[in-house]
């Protein structure tokens, strides 16, 4: 859609429609649009682009992720004792920083 062949030969490929863009399923994701999912202007002549419909990745919430774990480990805990033991920092998911700086 956004992807195109410039004037020299060379095909320029939009960041969503990468396949090491956001939407892409390649491990080795770019440095520059990893997180792009949606169309924003920026794109690369080294880019593969994405054959076939592209399919957005699923996006869960904190609390999506929570319950899934709570399904996984949470045998034995009423929801909100859980959410206590779910959040004692020496958790492996907790080493995660959520905060913007």
């Amino acid at each position: 859609m956004h992807s195109f062949t410039d004037d020299k030969g060379k095909k320029w490929t939009a960041c969503s429609e990468c396949n090491r863009g956001g939407n892409g399923n390649d491990k080795e994701k770019c440095s520059s649009g990893w997180q792009c999912r949606s169309w924003n202007g920026s794109g690369c002549y080294l880019g593969l682009q994405i054959v076939g419909e592209i399919i957005p990745a699923k996006v869960t919430t904190r609390s999506q992720q929570r319950y899934k774990r709570f399904l996984e480990y949470g045998e034995g805990f009423e929801f909100i004792e859980y959410c206590y033991w779910d959040a004692q920092p020496e958790r492996s998911w907790n080493n995660i920083n959520w905060s913007r700086e």
